[in-house]
């Protein structure tokens, strides 16, 4: 078990654990090989090298809350995977993830974790195509900001989208998870504390993207990870106001997960709970009363389901069984009342 950085402390010194080099990697019968591994990149990779040439049977999707990884969800996208390889992307961090996955988890001929912190190192074709090859790609935590500065708007963007259509899974942890969404809150500008998000849905810090990824379980939705520890609802209030008023869709679903939790989302479409603590949704209600820069966020009657471990619900849709708890913003507090301080 790992945490969200992958930064397990456990280092890649078996045999079957390479560092980037420029020799080419062997490839099955009649595949295309890969392109040259760029000597900028940083790699490591555990298990069989070669391309394991499987057709996974998906596709899915894993959103986890940070902290500690969930050893549940990894171990339920095996069954997705027919034996094939995992890919760990992420824009800092190490391969902290490779043994354990590769052994602790098992079930994978490999896992290769790519360290892509540059749109230089986006662009190249080892990258892309790697990712493509993958049955899993699971991006780690960071910094979503260097994420988005580094991967949208390149190839990773089509990589990413083609292995979930091929029936892989696509997965992600903190900052991993919060740019899976349809939309991102992508912390260009430093992290937005709670009540800012109510007292000024547009201060500097409540930078908002899209046009990423398109998953279609996560069209109209937004992420957000560290929920309940991090005392994030008020601030997931103010990411789906500014996604309706700003008119990117006419209704939004924010998604919460805490820590030490994952969503798991089969071909199906139905997600499950899995982990220690709850999800979150968070139903748009129309337009805000009032969102505008310099003021107060004014939004009533907003629809809050919390979903426990076991819980399913079916995605994009958000609406679990049972009523919602109506929330309300105004003059920066929420009624229900709920301490917005971390």
């Amino acid at each position: 078990m790992t945490d969200e950085t992958g930064s397990s402390g456990q280092t890649t010194t078996t045999p079957t654990t390479s560092t980037s080099t420029s020799e080419d990697t062997e490839t099955s019968e009649g595949e295309d090989p890969p392109p040259p591994k760029p000597d900028a990149l940083t790699h490591w990779v555990t298990g069989d090298p070669a391309d394991a040439d499987v057709a996974p049977t998906g596709p899915g999707l894993i959103l986890m809350g940070g902290s500690t990884d969930v050893d549940a969800a990894f171990t339920w996208q095996t069954q997705y995977l027919a034996g094939g390889d995992v890919v760990v992307l992420r824009a800092s961090g190490a391969d902290g993830y490779n043994d354990y996955l590769f052994t602790d988890i098992g079930g994978v001929d490999s896992v290769e974790t790519l360290l892509v912190d540059t749109p230089a190192l986006a662009q190249e074709p080892y990258v892309a195509w790697t990712l493509a090859h993958a049955e899993a790609v699971f991006i780690a935590g960071g910094d979503q900001a260097v994420d988005m500065t580094a991967w949208k708007d390149t190839p990773v963007e089509d990589a990413l989208m083609h292995v979930y259509a091929r029936g892989g899974v696509i997965g992600g942890t903190s900052a991993g998870l919060a740019v899976l969404g349809e939309f991102v809150y992508a912390a260009y500008n430093d992290s937005v504390i709670e009540d800012e998000a109510l007292l000024d849905p547009y201060n500097m810090y409540m930078t908002m993207d899209r046009d990423f990824l398109a998953l279609p379980p996560l069209a109209g939705v937004v992420t957000d990870s560290h929920f309940t520890a991090r005392r994030r609802l008020c601030r997931l209030i103010g990411f789906v106001a500014r996604i309706v008023e700003d008119g990117w869709a006419p209704q939004a679903l924010g998604i919460g997960v805490d820590e030490e939790t994952a969503l798991v989302v089969g071909p199906d479409l139905v997600g499950e709970v899995l982990g220690a603590g709850d999800v979150h949704l968070l139903h748009s209600n129309g337009p805000p009363q009032l969102c505008n820069a310099g003021e107060p966020l004014a939004y009533a009657e907003l629809e809050w389901y919390t979903l426990a471990p076991g819980a399913t619900v079916t995605l994009p849709a958000g609406v679990p069984a049972g009523p919602p708890t109506l929330l309300s913003a105004n003059d920066g507090a929420l009624t229900p009342a709920y301490d917005c301080a971390e």
